[in-house]
């Protein structure tokens, strides 16, 4: 029997489980509690700068209050005194006359904040002064929390599936409870966000577990009014919330006072049950006929548990084996649960961040914080009487689908309500709340009925951890209104809107049992023996199979074909010309950001301190000694100017260290003899945003990173030739598009897209060059290909040199697309590819071209499709191969964690040299232009080697001399800028023969049938290297040895790694994975 038949026969809604939900209701009150107290502790009263220094025992002591925020402190536009300025000096004038204030030299707030504390008696905000710069850090609390609550609710079903729903219970309620009061006595702000962390881990358990403890104990047709009766609690308490924090104002009494109800929850623990479901797929059905037969006494149905044995019991979910540990990994073993996690987890995540995007931004419409929370709360409760009829009749699929579009265009719409119309605002927005919660409330009904018992608090657990990656993500998704207004609302549309879609690909849960194993999900029980007898059954199967003729026949390998129509002519050589074309702009974009973010020497802009009188008359060097202090070097300071002209400074330039300084208050002026504009002038990417300057660099290079992945994995799906085409074409167009951006933001999201489709030319060309030539030729074509970057390189610092205007340089280095789009109808796809996908036609057809072009005419009536289809052997031609292919089976994992770890230290290596063209005291160009050069002599000294040593012992060697190198510059002294840069240049070469070599060795490790997914992934694993390089060269702040020690340990690191790779020259590419299980 199932299990629905024994809750069935005992009441599977009776006294007993509304108990166990009522004793559940009271723990889950503090959820909604918790995860929305920041709207309260983190609240941002109205404040200004305390101006109490200003006095001078005189006319200022004397004014009102009122007229001493006049004199000392600019408004804002709506009238209202600016919260993180202060005039530098009391302005009395504007008593009399407060037009023209624009000109009036203001600093930030020098003695802390005044703020209104009216509505609240105190915030985390004024307890710790976290306005004005440090608001950030104020709203990180929210993003703190619920990382906690992320890592919990993994470690919570981690948990309840292995040692039971109740104890998991009691552990969360005793670590929120201790950590909760913890947080409420911090005496420093970094204790309260470490107690705030641990509050979120406890209390994620309490969430997930709850949920899934109440589920189980109901027959199906109850589960939807268990469902949404479980997710009232959190409606009526998000309600009630802003009546607490009416009325407890101070944010320690709040957070006590939100906890508190804990301490019932762990006295009514005693009589919650176990779930019996659990205790019988983990074989205790002794301990489950006891909840059971308390369950029948409660809902008297006594009688039917004198014929319900234990032994009866053990019957009625079956398991192959009890003693069975699951384990989030069960997840993604079989297809069908790795789709359904997949799935789940977008949904998960979209839901969370679109709702609390909504309840954590109750200030945004300009109402009451606690009427507007109110409102929040009590909207939820209509949904929830929506859902409960909906939920039923047109399923939970549709109304998961519904919900999450209806909340997308709720927020969506807000965008076009003006400002001004507040009310108008925070309806449309409680509307959006509506639907979002509506979502909530489905998703955790919807996920505990698509997992399985053995695996489902795992599931919700995942799922949660998705989730709060969304909810960590919404604060700081609503910063970036500070680059652009409705940025967040457009963002959580879209988050919505893909939600949507990801849960229409789910299946239907709707009057279905809950599934109870793994196999129930796969809807195949091919098996009912034991582990122990299932893995002899295998191999008799494998030996069999390999035993079979038939299966293992292969008359020919693909090299046996191409030596016979000449594995190196005419055809391949074309093959290398069109490919140069399009990888000629590679180095080009890869190392665009050492002149386009290039900064130039700058100083404060200081024409708005001329007064038309003594200082219009100075000269420009006496103009900058009264304004800016200098720096250690003598150069004017960069970022600070004088607060007054310090006009004493003509005749004694001592005694400069206690004159006040500001930060620039115009912009500044840069020095544009070396390079006519940059990112870094058009944008004032300097001082205090100087981090976005840094940041151009990473943020291509993870559009490379992701790129890398997904036209790996789409190369080998659809082919060599029409991925490369897609690189060209989309690269060319976000490339040119770059160049015309009219904001920072704009920039960077094109040079990310321009990454993302660049990189594909690396890795297809490199792959469909190395699949056409024979193994002799190999090393050969490897090198070749290199050369392209060297020349690319070399060029570029010409190009720059010529064209100074970023703009005109992105255009510039992007143009030799379109002649690569012109030669590409030229270009022909992979033979092997083809033969491997089962096209045996277009094989022939593309290899009777080649034999043609050689002038091997004769073999070409002997290249038949019946012959081609016994090269490279597979078991299923229409079989899909993906990522998961390269950690499947032992070796194949071996090879990829260890390809990918070379990968990551080349790059890192390279690009950490690369990067750091003015790091050594030379120009700019000058360094370029030898760094690129000196990779010639290395590409002709990898030339010779890599057939009189080997790949392995070329890459171990590069990596090994490269870190050497790194290694020497660290004891070399800073003023040896010469011999630095000599050095640098030694290594540079090193680094350029370790990435040569890596190319064509992991080309021939990788077989056919997932070479481009493995070239994918490595190259995912490089730019994550090249991503993480210009972080690395902004530790020279810590220690300015440190970049370069960081560097040296991974070169080492990779020549380690690249020592147990397998030696691949003079071997034949291996097709299949059989190959590489089977070979090495």
């Amino acid at each position: 029997m199932k299990f629905e038949n024994v809750l069935t026969e005992l009441d599977g809604f009776g006294k007993f489980q509304i108990r166990t939900i009522l004793l559940m209701i009271i723990p889950r009150m503090t959820l909604p509690f918790h995860f929305l107290l920041n709207n309260f502790i983190a609240a941002i009263p109205s404040h200004h700068c305390n101006i109490s220094s200003l006095g001078d025992g005189g006319v200022f002591r004397n004014l009102s209050q009122a007229e001493r925020l006049i004199v000392g402190i600019p408004v804002q536009e709506d009238g209202t005194p600016n919260s993180c300025q202060m005039f530098a000096e009391p302005q009395y004038h504007l008593l009399v006359n407060s037009s023209n204030i624009t000109d009036l030299l203001t600093v930030a707030c020098q003695n802390g904040w005044v703020y209104d504390n009216t509505t609240f008696k105190s915030t985390l905000a004024t307890e710790w002064d976290l306005v004005c710069d440090k608001r950030r850090v104020n709203r990180a609390t929210a993003t703190i929390f619920f990382m906690g609550v992320m890592l919990g609710a993994a470690v919570s079903g981690y948990l309840s599936d292995r040692f039971g729903r109740k104890i998991s219970l009691l552990i969360s309620y005793v670590t929120t409870t201790v950590f909760g009061f913890a947080s409420a006595f911090s005496h420093n702000f970094a204790m309260f966000a470490a107690m705030r962390f641990l509050t979120g881990f406890g209390i994620s358990g309490i969430s997930v577990t709850g949920m899934v403890l109440c589920i189980e104990w109901v027959t199906i047709k109850h589960r939807t009014a268990v469902g949404i009766i479980m997710s009232l609690d959190w409606s009526i308490c998000t309600a009630l919330l802003p009546i607490v924090a009416y009325f407890v104002n101070d944010w320690r009494h709040l957070t006590i006072t939100v906890t508190t109800p804990l301490f019932l929850a762990m006295i009514c623990w005693w009589w919650l049950p176990e779930s019996a479901r659990w205790l019988i797929s983990n074989g205790k059905v002794n301990t489950a006929h006891f909840y059971l037969s308390k369950c029948a006494r409660v809902n008297d149905r006594e009688q039917f548990m004198a014929d319900l044995r234990p032994e009866v019991l053990s019957k009625v979910i079956i398991v192959e084996n009890e003693n069975r540990k699951y384990s989030y990994l069960d997840l993604v073993r079989t297809p069908r649960m790795r789709r359904l996690a997949l799935l789940t987890g977008i949904v998960w995540s979209a839901v969370a961040c679109t709702y609390y995007g909504i309840s954590l931004n109750v200030t945004g419409f300009g109402v009451n914080i606690y009427l507007t929370q109110f409102i929040y709360g009590a909207i939820e409760i209509p949904a929830k009487v929506f859902i409960f009829f909906t939920l039923d009749k047109i399923g939970r699929r549709w109304n998961q689908v519904g919900t999450l579009v209806l909340t997308g265009l709720c927020i969506f719409c807000n965008m076009f309500i003006p400002q001004d119309k507040g009310l108008f605002q925070t309806a449309v927005g409680a509307l959006g709340k509506m639907f979002a919660e509506a979502a909530f409330t489905t998703i955790f009904l919807y996920t505990t009925e698509l997992y399985p018992t053995v695996m489902r608090q795992n599931g919700l657990g995942y799922c949660s951890f998705m989730a709060r990656t969304g909810v960590s993500l919404s604060p700081l998704i609503m910063l970036l209104e500070e680059v652009w207004g409705h940025l967040p609302s457009t963002i959580f549309s879209l988050v919505a809107f893909a939600g949507a879609l990801s849960a229409f690909f789910l299946p239907e849960t709707n009057n279905v049992r809950l599934p109870e194993t793994i196999e129930d999900v796969e809807h195949t029980r091919r098996r009912s023996i034991s582990t122990s007898e299932e893995k002899p059954l295998k191999e008799r199967i494998f030996l069999k199979r390999k035993k079979n003729p038939r299966e293992q026949k292969a008359t020919m390998k693909f090299e046996n074909i191409l030596a016979d129509i000449n594995g190196f002519g005419r055809f391949q050589i074309m093959i290398l010309v069109i490919s140069f074309i399009g990888r000629f702009t590679l180095p080009c974009h890869f190392m665009l950001n050492n002149f386009i973010a290039a900064v130039p020497s700058h100083h404060c802009d200081i024409s708005s301190l001329d007064d038309g009188g003594r200082f219009g008359n100075l000269s420009q060097a006496e103009r900058l000694a009264v304004s800016i202090p200098v720096q250690e070097d003598g150069t004017p300071n960069s970022c600070q100017m004088f607060a007054e002209l310090q006009y004493h400074l003509l005749l004694n330039t001592s005694g400069k260290a206690e004159l006040r300084t500001v930060p620039c208050q115009t912009g500044w002026v840069y020095d544009n003899t070396t390079l006519k504009s940059t990112i870094t002038s058009q944008w004032d990417l300097v001082c205090d945003r100087r981090g976005k300057n840094k940041a151009t660099a990473t943020i291509f290079f993870v559009g490379v990173m992701f790129g890398a992945m997904s036209f790996g994995s789409l190369s080998d799906r659809f082919g060599r030739r029409i991925m490369l085409l897609v690189s060209y074409v989309s690269g060319m167009l976000f490339a040119v598009a770059s160049a015309f951006s009219t904001s920072y933001v704009m920039f960077a999201v094109l040079r990310f897209f321009t990454g993302f489709c660049i990189t594909g030319i690396v890795i297809v060309s490199s792959v469909l060059s190395v699949e056409w030539v024979d193994i002799e030729h190999r090393k050969l074509v490897g090198v070749i290909d290199s050369l392209s970057w060297t020349f690319g390189n070399a060029a570029f610092s010409a190009i720059a040199y010529f064209v100074t205007e970023w703009r005109w340089l992105i255009v510039s280095v992007t143009s030799p697309l379109i002649l690569a789009i012109i030669t590409w109808r030229w270009m022909p796809e992979s033979a092997r590819w083809l033969i491997a996908n089962g096209k045996l036609e277009k094989a022939q057809m593309y290899l009777k071209k080649c034999a043609k072009m050689n002038q091997t005419d004769e073999l070409i009536d002997t290249l038949k499709t019946e012959t081609l289809s016994t090269i490279v052997v597979t078991e299923k031609r229409d079989r899909a191969y993906s990522y998961l292919d390269l950690i499947r089976t032992p070796k194949m994992r071996k090879l990829a964690l260890r390809t990918g770890t070379v990968w990551f230290c080349v790059a890192t290596t390279f690009y950490g040299i690369s990067f750091n063209i003015t790091g050594f005291g030379l120009n700019i160009y000058l360094t370029q232009c030898t760094y690129a050069l000196i990779e010639l002599p290395a590409k002709v000294a990898v030339y010779y080697l890599l057939d009189k040593i080997g790949r392995r012992s070329t890459e171990v060697g590069a990596l090994l001399m490269a870190a050497v190198s790194l290694g020497i510059n660290i004891a070399v002294p800073k003023d040896m800028s010469v011999v630095r840069t000599v050095v640098a240049i030694i290594g540079k070469g090193f680094s350029a023969a370790s990435f040569a070599t890596v190319v064509l060795y992991s080309s021939e490790l990788y077989p056919t049938v997932v070479r481009q997914n493995g070239m994918g992934y490595n190259s995912f694993m490089a730019r994550i290297g090249v991503a993480v390089a210009p972080l690395i060269l902004l530790l020279d702040d810590v220690w300015k040895s440190l970049p370069q020690v960081i560097l040296c340990c991974a070169a080492a690191l990779g020549g380690v790694v690249a020592r147990t790779l397998p030696e691949t020259r003079k071997r034949c590419l291996p097709e299949t994975i059989e190959d590489i299980e089977q070979q090495w």
